[in-house]
C-alpha cells in the first residue's frame, strides 16, 4: 500500500475502538474515519484535537506574566469550534480568545 494507512468502515483502530464512519471501501491515504468514543476502549481523549466535536482544541498558554500587586497576565486559547460563523472573532482572529477580549454589547 505504499506505506499510506488503509482502513474501512468496522476495522479496528489501533486504541481498540471500531470505525464508524466512512467509506466500506478501502480508502488509502486520507482520513480512515472516526473511531467511536463511547465504545469500550474507544479513543476517549486526543491532543490538540477534540474527538467529540472533531474541533482542534489548545488549552489556555499564559505568554507574560508580570509579577506586582495587580499582575499582568496575558493568555490565549484557540479552538476550531469557535470559527464558525457568526462566531465573535477576537483580537487575535477566528477561534483564538484572550481575557482581554471579553466587552459588553
Amino acid at each position: 500500500m505504499s506505506g499510506k494507512p488503509a482502513a474501512r468502515q468496522g476495522d479496528m483502530t489501533q486504541y481498540g475502538g471500531s470505525i464508524v464512519q466512512g467509506s466500506a471501501g478501502v480508502r488509502i491515504g486520507a482520513p480512515t474515519g472516526v473511531a467511536c468514543s463511547v465504545c469500550p476502549g474507544g479513543v476517549t481523549s486526543g491532543h490538540p484535537v477534540n474527538p467529540l466535536l472533531g474541533a482542534k482544541v489548545l488549552p489556555g498558554e499564559t505568554d507574560i506574566a508580570l509579577p506586582a500587586p495587580l499582575p499582568f497576565i496575558l493568555s490565549r486559547t484557540y479552538s476550531s469550534y469557535r470559527t464558525k460563523t457568526p462566531a465573535p472573532v477576537g483580537s487575535l482572529g477566528p477561534g483564538w480568545k484572550m481575557p482581554a477580549d471579553i466587552r459588553l454589547q
